[in-house]
């Protein structure tokens, strides 16, 4: 399978495997990759190229003359898809490919195909995902809110991907909201948002914390005033028992020290 530049020039032996060690580019394939630059540019482009919709197609075309060009555009397997130069005369020879993209496609349009899942997605790509990491861009609609930090996306009934956002983290639940655009790249087993998290699912997941505390603050003045009643009660009934019994006294003093002044009732502090 032909390469593109970033895997003939990646950094490391495995692609994205620090641990692997340095990779230093082997000169035939970078021979191959130039040339078939060097062939697109010496067509002039891609308005003179043979397009063709599968490469079974194509590969039964060779009615062409050696290094023109040739473009899959719709491959049922995206790997087939991209550039391919012609190897041999007129009548003879093959196709090689020589990107598995197609230069000034790396804007991908996904659609939900009607099998999405809250989460796990499935999308139809237009133009087709390329079958290269990170070679083009990938936007969508969300068609389902995720109850779930783990969501998955399968481009063209591929393998799923893992959605991670910028960082590399899992979405918040319910941080992809149905209806919300999204747009990132495909690296490996991973689909990674161009965004590191939606803002909206924080405010949510703020507010919802809100609405917990208040709650709780509720419940709180609800069992402290069933705890505080009793004793309130119990303070009032033995307020109202001293009031009685100060008035009682009160009313003892007055009865019981007579008046030497009948003519003015209470105790006669002349005496």
């Amino acid at each position: 399978m032909a390469q593109n530049a970033a895997q003939v020039f990646r950094d490391y032996v495995v692609q994205g495997v620090p641990s692997s060690g340095p990779h230093n580019p082997v000169k035939a394939e970078i021979r191959s990759l130039i040339g078939g630059i060097e062939s697109l540019v010496n067509t002039g482009g891609l308005g003179g190229a043979t397009w063709k919709e599968t490469r079974a197609l194509l590969a039964a075309d060779l009615a062409h003359d050696a290094d023109d060009i040739g473009v899959v555009y719709d491959d049922p397997s995206s790997e087939n898809n991209g550039l391919y130069t012609k190897v041999g005369a007129a009548g003879t020879g093959s196709w090689r490919q020589i990107t598995t993209f197609l230069p000034g496609y790396q804007f991908i349009t996904a659609s939900d195909d009607g099998e999405s899942i809250p989460n796990a997605y499935s999308m139809n790509t237009s133009p087709r995902l390329p079958y290269a990491d990170g070679v083009a861009l990938v936007e969508f609609v969300v068609p389902e809110t995720n109850t779930s930090s783990t969501v998955t996306i399968s481009f063209d009934g591929a393998e799923p991907l893992t959605i991670k956002t910028a960082s590399g983290n899992s979405p918040a639940i319910g941080g992809l909201i149905e209806g919300m655009p999204i747009s990132g790249v495909k690296v490996g087993p991973n689909f990674y948002m161009r965004s590191d998290q939606a803002s909206a699912a924080l405010l949510t997941q703020a507010e919802g914390l809100l609405l917990d505390m208040q709650d709780e603050l509720a419940s709180a003045v609800i069992n402290l005033t069933e705890q505080t009643e009793p004793i309130r009660d119990a303070a009032q009934a033995a307020a109202t028992d001293a009031q009685m019994y100060a008035e009682m006294v009160g009313a003892a003093v007055y009865d019981f020290n007579f008046d030497s002044d009948p003519s003015t009732p209470g105790y006669d502090w002349n005496d």
